[in-house]
């Protein structure tokens, strides 16, 4: 009787293998799918971590009873091995501390310093980390300031000693967008708007450093525009308040479903737009930003093809910048450099909670030219 029981569980676990290695592969293509065109492998790669997990598992319970099946999910995992160093990098380098030739980036979606929320803390203590950090260079998303009460360029331009900056605004009173604080000369700099008319934009500036002149790029890319309703759904689903066949459950997904859907596909057409800009840039290049996607998505691919993502290089760890419902974690928080220019070092992200982003920075250290 135990024999056909533990034969039956093998069954299941044996279908429930199948799949999650299925599932696996689509996540696999959202990298390479534009997710207008395959958008379920685009919902896949948001669930590449567990399905690793997963995965990996079958390996090992397969393993262990010395069955075959232990090759499905090997396979599977060694095919996309490539894209495991997005989630979990392993690195040992560092930096030396008495060396000075490192240019330290830092970018940080500051979510208007919580300002919207009446919270003024937030506001003094992400200025208080900066002047901290001291970042050569300081890229903001979601950056706030108006003509009288918050007059943030002014501060942050004092408390860095430098007078170069450039600043990309919406608004009249209210203003908010992206900006950029450099204690190295600006030499040019400009916006870039998205075709698709929406409110997300990029700008480039051009520093020069001693004899060398390099391109940023500071990116904030379409969100998914998430209401109270959806957070409110999210939780009410991680913490099992919702029955799963009730109509809440199904408006509920179908509503978040479809946000997902329109993100990815106007990602994929801002990203194109960047792409071909990057290609045409005199100097090379280094790209921050907050790009509301993941790493194994149509947006990051485009971007990782040309450029090397600092944090697999340099980062430790699992590198997660944003969290839903303080819940479920992701990252999409990037800084992306040219690396036949760079080496970077020390990629970090700062663990502290004074907006819905964490702060990420990472050490550019010039290559010489020999």
């Amino acid at each position: 009787m135990k024999k056909n029981s533990f034969s039956l569980i093998n069954f299941v676990f044996y279908i429930i293998n199948i799949i999650g290695c299925i599932l696996l592969l689509f996540s696999y293509l959202a990298n390479f799918i534009t997710p207008d065109k395959f958008t379920f492998a685009a919902y896949c790669g948001m669930l590449y971590p567990y399905l690793l997990a997963t995965n990996t598992f079958f390996v090992i319970y397969w393993a262990l009873q010395r069955k075959r099946f232990a090759f499905l999910s090997l396979i599977g995992i060694l095919i996309g091995y490539t894209f495991i160093p997005r989630l979990y990098p392993f690195n040992n380098q560092h930096s030396k501390n008495n060396d000075s030739n490192f240019v330290k980036i830092l970018s940080y979606n500051v979510h208007v310093f919580g300002i919207y929320e009446g919270n003024n803390t937030y506001k003094d203590s992400i200025i208080s980390f900066i002047a901290e950090q001291q970042p050569d260079i300081l890229c903001f998303q979601e950056y706030f300031q108006d003509n009288k009460t918050y007059k943030h360029d002014s501060i942050f331009k004092s408390i860095l000693q430098t007078k170069h900056k450039y600043l990309e605004l919406d608004g009249d009173n209210h203003k908010i967008g992206l900006a950029v604080f450099s204690k190295y000369p600006i030499i040019h700099a400009e916006t870039l708007n998205f075709q698709d008319s929406s409110n997300n934009k990029a700008v480039l500036s051009d520093i020069c450093i001693a004899n060398d002149t390099f391109r940023v790029y500071n990116i904030h890319f379409q969100s998914i525009n998430f209401e109270k309703e959806d957070y409110l759904f999210t939780s009410k689903f991680s913490t099992k308040e919702i029955n799963m066949k009730s109509e809440e459950m199904q408006s509920g997904s179908k509503r978040i479903l479809k946000k997902l859907k329109q993100g990815y596909v106007v990602r994929s057409e801002q990203v194109k737009q960047i792409v071909e800009h990057i290609k045409s840039s005199p100097y090379p290049v280094v790209v921050c930003g907050d790009f509301n996607d993941i790493p194994w998505s149509y947006t990051y691919q485009q971007i990782s093809k040309l450029l090397t993502d600092a944090f697999v290089s340099s980062g430790k760890g699992f590198g997660n910048t944003f969290f839903i419902n303080n819940r479920y974690p992701f990252r999409i928080d990037f800084i992306f450099y040219n690396e036949r220019t760079f080496q970077a070092f020390d990629f970090k992200v700062h663990h502290i909670k004074y907006s819905d982003h964490l702060p990420i920075h990472t050490l550019l250290k010039p290559i010489e030219v020999k």
